[in-house]
């Protein structure tokens, strides 16, 4: 994606909340149901980072890239974490800072570049990110920065979605298939940039910036469906949510998937 992209992204999630739009809030309070299939989707993505963070005793974390801060939303209120937001974007900060104050959590925020963010060294316990490294060229100076700012001890955890083929072939499919009957006039294979590094590649340059113990956990087993009505979106995450619990039965993270089909990873590293 570029900057331009960007920019257009968020100023269209700031002016519309509706129905075929992006939302503006994918945060689940406690208690409460996902509704749509990003909602679904950000939450479970957030139990595998509030695991890995409750395993490593942090403190404080830093979210960068961090769009509308739904993760470090849940940081704040599930784990009671000292929570900072770092974004280029001021709209995407602006919205992460209506969410908190929406649901009554404190945070530090900052609109600056992720590969230069003028932290001091050594601040956080950890650092986490999702969906942002696939947007690189190159890993080198993004990883490198991440691992700057954290503690001795510290753990970075990030979310990759590079271009591959995964299971989300089959909205490409949708795509093309209404695109047939004129009821979709956009490119099928619309997206923003993705590099298409492998989770190896990932993850050596990981630690080539020097992080120890990496791991790869690949995840994303049901397809995300865009466009599709609110009416379509809720049923889908319903049938994903029943496939879930019955996978659950079988796994103990029932949201792992393999390599082939998943259509994202994640990357856990550790400062030494």
């Amino acid at each position: 994606m570029t900057y331009l992209q960007f920019k257009e992204r968020w100023k269209s999630v700031v002016a519309e909340s509706r129905p075929n739009t992006d939302e503006k809030s994918l945060y689940v309070p406690k208690g409460e149901e996902p509704k749509t299939q990003r909602q679904f989707d950000t939450l479970w993505c957030s139990l595998f980072v509030q695991n890995v963070l409750k395993e490593a005793n942090v403190k404080t974390v830093i979210e960068v890239g961090a769009g509308r801060g739904t993760l470090s939303l849940y940081l704040a209120s599930n784990l009671g974490l000292g929570v900072s937001l770092l974004d280029n974007e001021e709209d995407a900060i602006a919205i992460a800072q209506s969410e908190f104050d929406t649901y009554g959590q404190r945070a530090v925020f900052y609109t600056r570049d992720v590969l230069q963010t003028g932290l001091d060294e050594n601040s956080y316990n950890a650092v986490v990110s999702l969906g942002l490294a696939e947007h690189f060229e190159s890993l080198d100076e993004l990883f490198r920065e991440q691992y700057r700012i954290l503690k001795p001890g510290g753990v970075m955890v990030s979310l990759n979605i590079p271009k591959k083929f995964s299971i989300q072939f089959l909205n490409t499919a949708m795509r093309g298939i209404k695109k047939l009957f004129g009821a979709y006039t956009e490119s099928v294979r619309k997206d923003y940039y993705r590099n298409t590094f492998s989770a190896r590649e990932y993850e050596r340059a990981a630690q080539e910036a020097g992080f120890q113990h990496t791991s790869i956990t690949h995840i994303g087993p049901f397809p995300l469906y865009t466009p599709v009505s609110t009416q379509t979106d809720r049923f889908v995450m319903k049938v994903h949510k029943r496939m879930l619990a019955v996978r659950g039965v079988f796994l103990e993270n029932p949201y792992k998937t393999n390599s082939v089909i998943a259509q994202a990873h994640f990357l856990v590293g550790y400062k030494r």
